[in-house]
């Protein structure tokens, strides 16, 4: 295993798996970021939505010009109730919401960053084995 990663291929796949890497973590960084300068309100849970595996709510929040806005929002934190008060960040363009999550959300870029960050240890580890090297024994 070791021969083959520190071929030239080896040492060509383990850098572009570290840059991939990277690149997620930088990308799941940025998006948890940009989320949290979104405006927050409070909002009421609708109705609960189960797809699959996957759960969603319907929530109804306000807009700072009064009006009412029903959005469709994914639920990755605790089990949301009809009638069950949260709070919503979205991002505001030209008077539109372009996109909206709830605002304990959180939890799906921490899990998506451990994981990219396992990933990332493992390609500098790959990385390392590939272009250290061999022992030589005189």
């Amino acid at each position: 295993m070791v021969a083959k990663l520190k071929s030239r291929a080896g040492r060509v796949m383990a850098g572009i798996l570290l840059v991939g890497a990277v690149w997620g973590l930088v990308g799941v960084i940025q998006s948890s970021t940009e989320q949290k300068s979104w405006a927050s309100t409070e909002g009421t849970v609708q109705e609960r939505l189960k797809s699959g595996k996957s759960v969603s709510v319907k929530v109804e929040f306000g807009l700072p010009d009064g009006s009412k806005q029903v959005a469709t929002l994914s639920e990755n934190g605790p089990a949301r109730e009809p009638g069950e008060r949260v709070t919503v960040r979205y991002d505001l363009r030209d008077g539109k919401v372009t996109e909206a999550a709830l605002a304990d959300n959180d939890q799906a870029h921490w899990v998506w960053g451990i994981i990219l960050g396992f990933v990332i240890l493992g390609a500098l580890f790959a990385n390392f084995v590939a272009w250290t090297s061999p022992p030589r024994y005189d």
